[in-house]
């Protein structure tokens, strides 16, 4: 299992670092927008993909099924998982960003959202492995999750009645993110982040009573 964690962060590493030299190669007049996509898109990818392959791994290895005979429980477990993955997608975000767009940005207000778009996709990615029993299946099922939540942020393009879109909570996470590095009303982020920080609690609270369910007990 440690193998497999290895080789999953070595794939992350690399795609972060690919990241990098990308954005490093566009124009400086297109990187407070270019920036922020790809720095939304690094800790929705970790939370996502690599939630679903750790717990894929650990539920046919069997180790999910030993947190019954231990005193971790189960909430613990969650919040492991969220609070590891989230700590790495912040620390890529802050590289990209240094790197490659610099430090004048609102570091707050970008270290509040790629920890709230870190925990909401991984905490997607716990749901979603719920019903699954393989890696590819979950990687099958993830698909039209994506299209749902990745779709609606082109309406970041500011077309006719796009601000409905806001409702959903991948397109709040990049206007925040987006507000980060270009300014945003003081009152529309602290609406979109108590939003969020609401959307998340509620995710967790789903989150326990499905792994509960479907993932450890639900395997016996």
């Amino acid at each position: 299992m440690f193998q497999y964690r290895q080789g999953f962060y070595f794939i992350y590493i690399i795609i972060t670092l690919f990241y990098v030299i990308l954005l490093s190669r566009l124009p400086q007049n297109i990187l407070n927008i270019s920036v922020p996509l790809i720095v939304f898109s690094d800790p929705s990818m970790l939370g996502l993909f690599f939630i679903g392959g750790i717990i894929m791994l650990e539920k046919t290895q069997g180790i999910i099924n030993c947190i019954i005979v231990t005193p971790l429980r189960v909430h613990e477990y969650i919040l492991s998982k969220l609070i590891s993955l989230t700590i790495i997608a912040v620390l890529a975000g802050f590289f990209i960003t240094a790197i490659t767009y610099g430090f004048s940005v609102n570091w707050l207000l970008l270290t509040l959202v790629i920890t709230l778009t870190s925990v909401f996709f991984t905490l997607t990615g716990f749901l979603i492995s719920a019903n699954c029993s393989t890696l590819n299946q979950y990687f099958i099922k993830m698909i039209p999750w994506m299209l749902i939540l990745i779709i609606p942020c082109f309406s970041i393009l500011e077309f006719k009645y796009s601000y409905l879109f806001t409702v959903i909570p991948s397109v709040s996470l990049l206007k925040l993110l987006i507000g980060a590095f270009n300014g945003i009303n003081l009152y529309l982020a602290l609406i979109l982040i108590i939003y969020m920080c609401v959307i998340n609690y509620y995710f967790l609270l789903r989150v326990k009573k499905v792994f509960e369910e479907k993932i450890l007990y639900g395997g016996q």
